[in-house]
């Protein structure tokens, strides 16, 4: 059997693959600067046209998910089961019914996880045996429980997966005719790999009818310091330029001692260079919970954030009133990756999905050939709740503890660069989301010394947090400075559009709350946006209004991609690159909402609220409807430009002053709910519920500490 090399003509085996990411590194500098790697071919994609990615099988080893070639799927068997009081040590016998989707499986893996009080722990998976019960199956297995205080809250939760090794040992490809320059990459993993499994050989042939030449092997021992993660790998196709071909993908177990293995290829794509053309890179950042008027860029007495204002304010492009679409993440990011307002794609709050027919920002991107990525420290941008439809890499940077910033923003932006540097030679999409600067407000120790201020002990709580917020916001600046230096290191700013933005901001007791949820005031609405790159106007400040719903038909027209019909944003980029005046996005009608109940007074005691709220702003002017709690609404009407603190409501004095402004804000419900018929109409689905999010356990708990749950 035959061997083609690595980029420089090495054999690649067993005993010779530790410098195999060197190895593509060096090919990587060989390319020309006017040329970029393309996909050819990915070997994981939807079967019909379309960007919709959400029945990909997918994989996630160490909070990493990518695409596969096949993977076992994820079902719930037990949710959150509580259990009745009881002091001592216990053993549980569980008799689940498996669900639809296992029918038929001869043997399931189950894993359990057991919550004491707020904790959650997980329990080592084991390989059971369906037993038939009446027309249905089920699976019996046992959870010990350890001694508890008889007050202590319990319980068991429980997924299981289907074990069909044949589905996972020989993945086969189409034929493809090999370009010049052309080169395979992939990724390889064992799933669980922690409990112990058997190690795999992994090997790559590429075929012609029965003949085959293998390209590739390695092996991958679970118990080793790499077998719990993905190895990203690439093989050079040069001597098979110009020939069809198909792969085979194989796995194969070096021993039958463990009950089960999950070998897996994430993302196996075969590339070839292209002309690097006039499109842009794009990475979007999203720094949670950070308000506009608390950057340097935007006034700020304090110098919070002096690179934001030295590298994208002055040498980039600001505009000064972006209304967010939502007062919390998980709603405005929605909007972020739709193109919609939450009226319309109806991912409400936390615990909603992106619906299933909507395609998504990376669906776009990746559909048009270009690579994806994201990362994000968890909360509430989960893969369960559609967040990483799309991405070829989706991270999440799950700390162990909020109350400290290492492995926050500093392991993101570190994690970034090194996907910068592993795909620096293709045309990408990078997403960035930190909740640094979220509360608590936890700056590192170096940083307790900024912005001092006399007497800080007879400061008020909330001057206290809003110093650290500040602090926190440095930190970051920072940490962003860090990372632009090393996209100029790599050669990529020339070639990259960056984008800063966040989904909401934070209030101080402005408006008498704490914190961000129920009240639709500027220190909460007004967020900031600022680009960076090339084909941005220097130094430029943009005063109309824009919204969150713009950003994707920004992004998509700056990589060249057609925008759907259905959006509900409009792009920014002609006022960017002056084709279109300014006056172009004046006068428009942008909204936001809020559906959260809870506002924190300033002893941080919870009020209720009733909702949902909504508000309209059109040039300066901002109408806000709240419910009354009698089944009627109370209005506000302010001036931002002449009141920007929002302390003078126009409409006690002059009741008919927002007369133009009720009817858009009374008819935001349903204008969004004709534009999601739109939608389901365009897309062929017919209106669904909002799917419902299941949490997993590390989530629960990550949302806990950020205060969300009780």
């Amino acid at each position: 059997m035959g061997s083609i090399g690595t980029c420089a003509g090495q054999r690649v085996a067993v005993a010779a693959l530790a410098a195999l990411a060197a190895l593509a590194e060096g090919c990587r500098e060989g390319l020309p600067d006017d040329s970029v790697l393309v996909p050819v071919q990915r070997f994981v994609a939807a079967a019909e046209a379309g960007p919709l990615s959400v029945d990909l099988p997918v994989a996630t080893i160490l909070d990493d998910t990518r695409f596969t070639l096949a993977a076992p799927r994820e079902e719930l068997l037990i949710w959150p089961k509580t259990l009745p009081p009881h002091e001592g040590p216990r053993v549980v016998e569980l008799r689940p019914v498996l669900p639809q989707a296992l029918a038929g499986a001869s043997r399931v893996l189950v894993r359990a996880h057991v919550k004491i009080g707020n904790d959650w722990s997980e329990r080592p998976p084991r390989v059971l045996t369906p037993e038939p019960r009446g027309p249905l199956h089920d699976v019996r297995f046992e959870v010990s429980v350890p001694a508890v205080p008889a007050q202590t809250p319990v319980a068991i939760t429980a997924n299981a997966y289907r074990i069909d090794p044949d589905a996972l040992a020989l993945r086969g490809t189409p034929p493809v005719e090999i370009p010049a320059g052309a080169s395979l990459e992939f990724a390889i993993g064992l799933l669980f790999a922690r409990w112990g499994r058997d190690p795999v050989e992994f090997s790559v042939e590429a075929c012609a009818e029965e003949r085959c030449e293998r390209l590739f092997d390695e092996r991958v021992d679970p118990s080793s310091a790499e077998g719990e993660a993905w190895r990203d790998r690439r093989i050079d196709l040069g001597p098979l330029a110009g020939q069809t071909r198909e792969f085979r993908f194989r796995a194969e177990r070096l021993a039958e001692e463990a009950p089960f293995s999950f070998p897996v290829w994430a993302n196996p794509t075969l590339y070839a260079p292209a002309p690097r053309g006039e499109r842009p890179n794009v990475i979007l950042l999203s720094v949670d919970t950070l308000r506009a008027d608390h950057l340097s860029a935007y006034g700020y007495a304090r110098d919070t954030s002096p690179f934001l204002a030295e590298r994208f304010a002055r040498g980039g492009t600001v505009f000064e009133n972006l209304v967010s679409a939502a007062t919390i993440t998980t709603p405005s990011h929605a909007s972020i990756f739709t193109g919609l307002q939450p009226a319309s794609h109806g991912t409400t709050d936390g615990m909603k999905a992106i619906a299933r027919q909507i395609p998504t920002l990376p669906e776009w991107i990746r559909a048009a050939g270009i690579d994806t990525a994201g990362i994000t420290e968890d909360g509430w941008l989960s893969v369960r709740g559609g967040f990483g439809r799309g991405f070829d890499v989706f991270e999440e940077n799950k700390s162990p503890n909020i109350m400290s910033p290492v492995g926050q923003v500093d392991l993101t932006f570190a994690k970034a660069a090194e996907w910068l540097a592993r795909n620096r030679d293709k045309r990408f999409f990078l997403f960035l989301h930190t909740f640094q600067v979220h509360s608590p407000y936890a700056p590192p120790e170096r940083y307790r010394d900024l912005f001092p201020i006399p007497d800080p002990d007879t400061r008020a709580s909330h001057e206290r947090w809003r110093d650290d917020y500040d602090r926190e916001i440095r930190y970051t600046d920072d940490e962003l400075r860090r990372l632009v230096g090393r996209i100029e290191e790599l050669g990529l700013a020339e070639h990259t559009v960056f984008i800063v933005t966040a989904d909401h901001g934070e209030a101080f007791l402005e408006h008498g709350f704490l914190e961000h949820g129920a009240r639709l005031q500027e220190e909460v609405v007004h967020v900031p946006l600022l680009l960076w790159g090339p084909g941005i106007p220097v130094g430029r400040r943009i005063a109309a209004p824009v919204a969150h719903v713009d950003l994707l038909p920004t992004i998509l027209e700056l990589l060249g991609i057609p925008r759907p019909p259905w959006l509900e944003g409009r792009s920014l980029a002609g006022v960017l690159r002056g084709t279109e005046p300014e006056s172009a996005l004046a006068n428009r009608a942008l909204f936001s909402e809020t559906r959260t109940k809870l506002a924190l007074t300033a002893e941080r005691r919870p009020v209720d609220f009733p909702v949902p709220a909504f508000l309209v702003r059109v040039g300066s002017r901002k109408l806000a409807r709240y419910p009354d709690g009698a089944g009627g609404f109370r209005y506000e009407l302010y001036d931002v430009s002449s009141d920007p603190e929002e302390r003078h409501d126009l409409l006690p004095a002059d009741p008919d002053a927002a007369a133009d402004l009720r009817p858009l804000v009374d008819g935001y419900e349903a204008q969004g709910s004709a534009q999601r018929a739109r939608i389901d109409a365009a897309t062929g689905v017919g209106p669904a519920p909002a799917e419902i999010v299941p949490l997993e356990p590390e989530q629960e708990q990550k949302l806990r500490a950020l205060g969300y749950l009780e």
